[in-house]
C-alpha cells in the first residue's frame, strides 16, 4: 500500500491564529472575514450556510484520500471499533486508524481532526461575536448549536480514558491529564489568550456545551422543520437530539464513575443535575421531546433500501433529522475523494466501487477496498430482521442476485461484490460512472431511530429494564416482526440494545461515541474473523480502546504553550493472531 501519511507542518487549526489564511472568494472559501460579511446583503445566511456546508465539504486539510470532511471522520470513528472493516486493504486510505498506525506525532492522522473542528467552530465564532438583534436569533441559534456540537465531539474524542495499557495510563497520570478535554476558544477569545488556554476539566467544558445548547434551545424554540430551508440546518427538535446525546453521556459517566460524580459535585459547576439517574432522566425527557417535535418517523424497509429503483438509500438528508448536504460545487475534484467512493459497491470509480470495462463489458474488483460488516455482528443479525439484507451473504457471494438483495446493478457487477458488502449507502439516482452526479449525497448525522435507542437506554436506567425494553420493542417491532427483548438486568439490557444499535447505525460514524462511553471491548481478532491481519486488534475489555483517545498535534504544544499531552497511541496493542 502507499503511503499517505507526511510529515507536514499544521495547517491553521484556529481562525484567530490564522486571519491570513483567508481566501478572499466568498462564501466557499474555508474562512470569511467580518468586512466581508457586513459587505453582502446576505451575510448572515451566508456565515450560516458555511457553518453548514463545513459538513460537506471534502479537502478541508489538505489533499488526503481521507479528508471527506466530516464524512471522513466518521469513517475514522467506525473503523476504530469493531464493526467496520475492510474486504482488502491495499488501497484502505483509513488504514491507519483501523490498524493503530501513525495515529501521533506529527503526522496528518492527528492534524486532520483537530484542524477540521477548530476551524469549525471559528465559523460560529465569527457569527457570535456580531452585535445580536431579535431579528437574528435564528443564525445565532445555529451558531450555538453547532458549536456545541463541535466540542462536544472534541471531549468525546480527545479527553484521555484508561486503556488498560499501563504505559499509556501511568504516562496520563504523570502529565496530569485526567479528566481534561480540549481547550474552549469563545467568540471574544483573543490570540493570546488562545495561544495560553489550558485544557478544560471536563465538567467545566460541559457547562459551556450546556450554555451553548441552551441559547440554541432559547433561539429556536420556535424553528420548526418546515422553517428550515435545507436538513443542514437544525431545528427545536435536533437541539432536543443533541440535548439528549449531552445527557446520555452525562449519565454513563457518573454511572461507571463515580469519583467523576465527586468530582464534579464538588467542583461549583451546575449542570442541572445531581447524579446519574438525573442526567438519564432527562436524557429520556430529550429524546422523546425531539421525537414529539419532529417530522422524522422511522425508516421502513422500502425508505432503508431506497424505494422504487433502489435509487435513495441513505443518500437523501430529507429522510432523517439532520444531514450533511454534499453537492457537486464542494465536492472534491478528485474522483478518489468522496463518501460512496469507499462505502458503496454499486459504481465504477473509488476504491470501494467495483471497475468496469465498457468496451469488454468486464467487471473486475480492481482495488478491493469495499467496507464491509464485522462477521461476528453480521452473525448475530436474526434471520427476519429485513435489515440483514443489508450485507452480501457469504453463501451468495459470486452468485446471481436473483432479485434477493435491493441492487440494481447487472449480474456481472454483482457476482464481484464481495461477502459482507454494504448496500445500505447508494451512488445517486444510481449514476454508477460520474462521480460528480454520484458522489454528491447527504450524510446523516442524527436520526429518529437514535432518539429511541436514547429513550429506551435512559428510562431502562432511571426507571427500570420494563421502561426501557417497551421503547426498544416498539422500535424493533418497525424492523423485525418477530423480536422480543428478554434482558433481565440493566447489563444484558445495555448488551442487547447496542447489538441492535449497532446493526442500525453501521457506517454512520456514531457507535464509537457509545464505545467510548459504555467501555465496550474492541474485538476484531477471533477465530473465524474477516478483518485483515494487521487490523486483528482487541483491546482490553472493561477500558476504553487506546486509540480512541485521540492523539493532540504536536504544533499545537509549541503554539499554545498551557496544553498538556495525550499518550500516543500508536502500536500500543499487537494484532491477535490465531
Amino acid at each position: 500500500m502507499k503511503k499517505v501519511i507526511l510529515n507536514i507542518a499544521m495547517l491553521a487549526t484556529m481562525g484567530i491564529a490564522c486571519s491570513g489564511c483567508i481566501d478572499e472568494s466568498f462564501p466557499n472559501d474555508d474562512y470569511v472575514t467580518e468586512d466581508q460579511v457586513d459587505q453582502m446583503a446576505s451575510g448572515m445566511d451566508g456565515l450560516v450556510n458555511a457553518i453548514a456546508g463545513h459538513l460537506g465539504m471534502s479537502e478541508t486539510y489538505g489533499s488526503y484520500e481521507f479528508d471527506l470532511g466530516y464524512a471522513g471522520l466518521g469513517m475514522i470513528r467506525d473503523v476504530l471499533v469493531t464493526d467496520v472493516t475492510i474486504y482488502s486493504p491495499g488501497y484502505d486510505y483509513f488504514y491507519y486508524w483501523a490498524s493503530d498506525t501513525y495515529l501521533g506525532g506529527n503526522y496528518s492522522t492527528a492534524y486532520f481532526p483537530w484542524g477540521y473542528y477548530y476551524k469549525w467552530i471559528e465559523k460560529s465564532n465569527i457569527i457570535l461575536r456580531k452585535e445580536f438583534k431579535e431579528s437574528n436569533k435564528i443564525y445565532f441559534g445555529v451558531a450555538h448549536f453547532y458549536r456545541a456540537w463541535a466540542y462536544f465531539d472534541l471531549v468525546r474524542m480527545y479527553e484521555f480514558k484508561k486503556t488498560g495499557v499501563s504505559s499509556l495510563d501511568q504516562q496520563a497520570e504523570a502529565n496530569g491529564i485526567y479528566g481534561q478535554t480540549v481547550p474552549i476558544i469563545r467568540e471574544n477569545t483573543t490570540e493570546a489568550e488562545a495561544r495560553n488556554t489550558p485544557r478544560a476539566m471536563f465538567y467545566d467544558m460541559y457547562r459551556f456545551i450546556l450554555d451553548d445548547l441552551t441559547q440554541a434551545e432559547a433561539y429556536l424554540a420556535d424553528y420548526r422543520e418546515s422553517d428550515r430551508k435545507a436538513h443542514n440546518i437544525p431545528d427545536i427538535s435536533v437541539v432536543h437530539g443533541l440535548m439528549a446525546r449531552f445527557y446520555l453521556e452525562l449519565g454513563t459517566r457518573f454511572e461507571l464513575a463515580p469519583a467523576d460524580l465527586s468530582t464534579y459535585q464538588s467542583s461549583g459547576v451546575d449542570l442541572g443535575v445531581a447524579s446519574a439517574k438525573d442526567a438519564y432522566a432527562k436524557a429520556a425527557s430529550y429524546a422523546e421531546r425531539a421525537i414529539a417535535a419532529s417530522s422524522s418517523t422511522p425508516l421502513n424497509e422500502d425508505r432503508w433500501f431506497g424505494g422504487s429503483g433502489y435509487s435513495n438509500g441513505f443518500n437523501s438528508a430529507s429522510d432523517w433529522m439532520l444531514g450533511a448536504l454534499v453537492s457537486k460545487e464542494i465536492m472534491s475534484t478528485s474522483e478518489w475523494r468522496n463518501f460512496i467512493g469507499h462505502m458503496s459497491p454499486e459504481q465504477y470509480y473509488g476504491v470501494g466501487g467495483i471497475s468496469f470495462e465498457s468496451a469488454t463489458n468486464t467487471y473486475t474488483n480492481a482495488y478491493g477496498a469495499q467496507r464491509i460488516i464485522d462477521r461476528s455482528l453480521y452473525d448475530q443479525i436474526s434471520d427476519t430482521d429485513w435489515r440483514k439484507l443489508t450485507w452480501l451473504n457469504p453463501a451468495d457471494e459470486g452468485k446471481s442476485n436473483g432479485g434477493k438483495y435491493k441492487t440494481s446493478v447487472t449480474d456481472g457487477h454483482f457476482k464481484m461484490i464481495p461477502a459482507y458488502a454494504s448496500f445500505k449507502f447508494r451512488p445517486k439516482e444510481n449514476e454508477r460512472s460520474d462521480y460528480s452526479v454520484s458522489a454528491a449525497v447527504d450524510y446523516p448525522l442524527m436520526r429518529i431511530e437514535e432518539m429511541f435507542f436514547i429513550q429506551a437506554e435512559a428510562l431502562a436506567a432511571s426507571q427500570g429494564v420494563a421502561a426501557g425494553e417497551a421503547v426498544l420493542e416498539t422500535l424493533m417491532a418497525t424492523r423485525d416482526a418477530n423480536y422480543t427483548c428478554n434482558a433481565t438486568s440493566l447489563a444484558t439490557f445495555r448488551k442487547e440494545l447496542m447489538l441492535q444499535k449497532r446493526i442500525e447505525f453501521w457506517g454512520e460514524g456514531i457507535l464509537y461515541w457509545d464505545y467510548k462511553r459504555l467501555n465496550l471491548q474492541v474485538m476484531r481478532g477471533y477465530i473465524g474473523t474477516n478483518s485483515p491481519t494487521s487490523y486483528r486488534l482487541n483491546s482490553i475489555d472493561g477500558y476504553c480502546a487506546p486509540w480512541f483517545n485521540f492523539f493532540i498535534p504536536i504544533k499545537e504544544y509549541g503554539m499554545n504553550t498551557a496544553m498538556k499531552a495525550n499518550p500516543d497511541p500508536s502500536g500500543s496493542i499487537d494484532p491477535w493472531e490465531e
